[in-house]
């Protein structure tokens, strides 16, 4: 990793000059660790935030609980996922950034909430996942959609995200819309591993996203819309935010950034709890009311 890379997250190689070692010696914040009390109110003005800047929108997309905007639309064992995306919010993409009959991806399917919302919506649906219970998930939730009058088509597909190169004839250039949650870790790790600092998980997490936004480029065109979803990570006393990896890998592979969302996970009438501060005391995290949705065109 170059210097510039490393410094930017706030990571050392632990070389310094000798004339600094008389200096009083100071700690640059990196960019990826969020201190303010409120996330919302920070996502809303952009503060400390250069990297993506202000949210342009507020998306009510939680005025219902994850079960209730699941309920009639997805089977009961959907609820074991640990990182699900709010039917809402997926909705709310694809209607924005998609017209029916087109063709929405997402590489982390987990339990189908992208393919089941785009088949409702008409258009069709293509998800990948590397862990075969989640593929199977999916199947099932897909199946069950059109059970219940889904008129789009779709399919769920056991594949790893990180090779999808070279893409089969018929995927490439062919997807309109990108719609995914990238998870924090790309590849396992080991017992002693699952130790690692904030800074390298962050550094780790940039690296893997940018090979696999690069395995993207053959499956887009020049209008396909890449729409990434994450929330604060709580982390070892810390609060990590994942939208900085995330912008620098597609910034790397030449992602054109749209715009910033706050998606609400409250309803509106409680959406001002998030911006309110809570009482600072160590270990008390923030209150994260909203996922941060990352637009950007191929």
């Amino acid at each position: 990793m170059s210097e510039r890379s490393t410094m930017r997250h706030g990571v050392s190689d632990g070389r310094a000059d000798e004339a600094a070692t008389s200096a009083p010696r100071t700690t640059a914040v990196p960019s990826w660790l969020h201190t303010s009390a409120t996330p919302l109110q920070a996502a809303l003005g952009g503060i400390g935030q250069d990297h993506i800047g202000p949210a342009a929108m507020l998306w009510p997309t939680g005025q219902d609980s994850d079960a209730g905007q699941r309920a009639d639309r997805y089977l009961p064992q959907t609820l074991r996922h640990p990182q699900r995306t709010r039917p809402a919010l997926t909705a709310q993409a694809i209607h924005r950034y998609t017209r029916p009959g087109q063709t929405v991806f997402d590489p982390f399917v987990g339990v189908g909430t992208t393919t089941v919302e785009a088949v409702y919506a008409g258009r069709r649906a293509i998800g990948v996942d590397v862990d075969p219970r989640w593929v199977e998930s999916a199947r099932l939730n897909l199946g069950y959609a059109f059970q219940n009058g889904a008129t789009g088509a779709g399919m769920v597909l056991h594949a790893d995200a990180r090779h999808l190169t070279p893409a089969p004839g018929w995927l490439r250039d062919s997807i309109d819309l990108i719609l995914t949650a990238p998870p924090v870790r790309l590849q396992p790790l080991a017992a002693a591993a699952r130790r690692c600092s904030n800074a390298d998980l962050v550094v780790r997490l940039e690296t893997d996203l940018g090979l696999v936004f690069a395995s993207w480029i053959p499956l887009v065109h020049s209008g396909t819309v890449i729409v990434l979803t994450t929330r604060l990570l709580c982390r070892a006393q810390q609060t990590v935010d994942l939208t900085v990896p995330i912008a620098y890998a597609a910034r790397r592979v030449g992602f054109t950034f749209v715009e910033r969302v706050a998606a609400l996970r409250v309803p509106i009438r409680d959406a001002h709890q998030g911006l309110r501060p809570r009482t600072q005391r160590r270990g008390v995290r923030p209150r994260v009311v909203h996922d941060d949705v990352l637009v950007y065109h191929a």
